[in-house]
């Protein structure tokens, strides 16, 4: 997204609109997938030699759950984007599509879950648990901590 400096009034300009999804630049990732156009809200106006832009972004895409690891659809958003360019006189405009991406991909959450109650896969078969118990005679696994207990300081 490139915002042109020079129309800009001095109280400044509120821009809404839509970017490609392959801004993201998501096509090899292995975990995130289908991602839309990339929606926002943006409030440009400059400040002494910089342009400031802040507003919102979103993009509906599917993200691998970590439990399970089938896909699952949501929102990915981001309410606070801030950022300050240089803009000093003469300059005719700033692209603002790496820092879109950026704050984008941050705010992908690092093991997502498609729900609360997802009960995963089994650790020894592999099966779907949200599909049904599996048919592997799980033991009470010891717990790592318990070691500590029989500490005496």
């Amino acid at each position: 997204m490139k915002i042109l400096v020079a129309r800009i009034p001095e109280e400044g300009f509120h821009y809404e609109g839509e970017e490609p999804g392959s801004i993201l630049s998501l096509d090899d990732e292995k975990f995130v997938r289908n991602p839309s156009a990339v929606r926002y809200k943006l409030y440009a106006q400059r400040v002494s030699d910089e342009l400031v832009a802040r507003g919102e972004l979103g993009v509906d895409l599917e993200l691998r759950c970590a439990r399970c690891s089938e896909f699952f659809s949501t929102t990915v958003g981001v309410s606070d984007f801030l950022r300050a360019y240089p803009a000093p006189e003469g300059t005719d405009s700033v692209d603002l599509t790496d820092d879109l991406r950026e704050e984008i991909l941050l705010h992908i959450p690092g093991f997502p879950v498609c729900a609360e109650e997802c009960e995963g896969v089994c650790p020894q078969c592999g099966a779907d648990l949200n599909k049904g118990a599996c048919e592997c005679e799980v033991e009470e696994r010891p717990n790592a901590w318990s070691a500590l207990d029989g500490l005496n300081l």
